[in-house]
């Protein structure tokens, strides 16, 4: 091969391979439908990377949940929770390791005592997380299985699971 045909091809696969290398993604921002977890019975979370190296990031959730939507008088006036937490995430390949901690914030309606009128009761719960979660690479899907023991009311414990559907939006490194 001729010397200036030789350094061409060099120069195109050292180019390529770059670009290669530079066109690496991570999921900044996930919205997860999690049936079960810190959120009750269901909710619905939105998962933010605010620190990534290499293979570990740490994200927070935030989220929003309905327990029941009417009342003992049935009248609409739902029983919400806010499930809040922080997460830190190990990848290998298209397998994570999740550990977290977590506070659920819940407003519940109930009666006053001599049941003249409706009361909203506010309570926090303190939760920790631990999962896994399978999603593959430069993919927005993901799917991801935990245990989220519960302390309700930070009185009682509760064993808890959780299984998650998430959609990745991705933005360069």
């Amino acid at each position: 091969m001729c010397p200036k045909k030789t350094f061409l091809l060099f120069s195109f696969l050292i180019f390529f391979l770059q670009s290669k290398s530079q066109d690496l993604f991570y999921p900044k921002y996930t919205v997860v439908l999690e049936a079960g977890g810190i959120g009750g019975l269901g909710s619905l979370n939105y998962e933010r990377s605010f620190f990534s190296k290499n293979n570990y990031q740490f994200t927070y959730k935030a989220g929003l949940s309905f327990f029941r939507f009417k009342d003992y008088e049935r009248a609409i006036n739902p029983d919400v929770l806010f499930p809040l937490s922080i997460h830190f995430i190990k990848k290998y390949r298209n397998h994570y390791s999740v550990l977290g901690i977590g506070q659920t914030v819940s407003s519940i309606v109930r009666t006053s005592s001599d049941f003249s009128s409706k009361i909203r009761k506010t309570s926090l719960s303190t939760s920790f997380i631990i999962g896994y979660r399978f999603q593959k690479d430069n993919k927005p899907f993901s799917i991801q299985i935990s245990y989220t023991p519960v302390f309700q009311q930070n009185e009682r414990f509760r064993h808890w699971g959780s299984i998650g559907f998430g959609y990745s939006f991705y933005q360069k490194k």
